[in-house]
């Protein structure tokens, strides 16, 4: 069978959560998909878990941090499509299938994202989160509101040699994605959830310190016309989220997703209030 997607995900030592990220990509229909995972050779059982699973592609040794192990996925992956996954996040129903569809509706198109659910470790919302067409300018202005775990993209522009800096430890998507679009690939966003990122209260890329950081580390490249408009780049930005409908949710949220203390089987969710706020975010 041909695989036409192929997603790394570095496992990042969280085993339960694991197990429900590679189940969100087993049970995808309409597309071959390989599952790829990245592992620093782990001691929470992660190493023996992926020995009995055949069915995942695994490496497991030291690297030198999460963009480092995302590379080394990259390198052993087959598709034609790639995206990369963390631990920590899910595939929604149905998202491979279409992401292999858009990419064949639109040859034009290098680089899609879509929007996301964040939920709590038993499954519960937290908020959902819309995105917008990604722009250099915005993203220099404030941080990078496309989300990884939306995001598919075609090998072209891994062949090409745009990989990820694995010198980086916070916002090597972010440098990735200005660089990348720089140099002319183009990028689209779909208005549909995609996937889920599960707030467990360890996540290494939210708060204010953490953004302080990841700014500092693609901030470098900022044109100074930019740096000197940012703040009025940022307005026209949460302008254009306002119109572009980002901060409300009009038809009822139903998902359906695996939770650490179910990872065989996707519970459903119909949760009554909704939120785009989320702490940090």
């Amino acid at each position: 069978m041909k695989m036409e997607i192929s997603v790394v995900t570095p496992s990042l030592s969280m085993l339960p959560y694991l197990k429900c990220c590679a189940a969100s990509i087993a049970d995808q229909q309409g597309a071959g998909v390989e599952h790829i995972v990245i592992d620093g050779n782990s001691n929470d059982g992660t190493v023996s878990w992926l020995a009995a699973k055949p069915e995942i592609l695994s490496l497991c040794e030291k690297d030198k941090g999460m963009y480092d192990a995302v590379n080394k996925g990259l390198r052993l992956a087959h598709g034609d499509i790639l995206a990369y996954l963390n631990c920590d996040e899910q595939y929604l129903p149905g998202t491979l299938a279409f992401a292999k569809k858009y990419f064949a509706d639109h040859p034009e198109i290098d680089i899609l994202f879509g929007d996301f659910l964040v939920t709590r470790p038993d499954g519960s919302l937290v908020a959902f989160r819309k995105a917008f067409v990604p722009r250099r300018a915005y993203i220099y202005a404030s941080y990078l509101y496309t989300f990884t775990c939306t995001m598919f993209f075609r090998r072209r522009i891994i062949d090409e040699g745009f990989w990820f800096d694995p010198e980086l430890r916070i916002a090597g998507d972010t440098e990735w994605l200005l660089r990348v679009l720089k140099n002319g690939y183009r990028a689209k966003h779909h208005p549909a959830y995609f996937s889920i990122f599960t707030d467990s209260g360890e996540n290494a890329s939210r708060g204010k310190v953490a953004l302080a950081k990841a700014r500092g580390e693609y901030c470098g490249e900022m044109p100074t016309w930019l740096r000197r408009g940012r703040y009025l780049v940022n307005g026209v930005r949460l302008a254009g989220k306002i119109l572009h409908g980002n901060y409300w949710q009009i038809s009822r949220l139903k998902y359906d997703i695996y939770t650490v203390d179910n990872p065989a089987k996707r519970m459903h969710f119909a949760p009554l209030e909704k939120t785009f706020r989320w702490k940090n975010g």
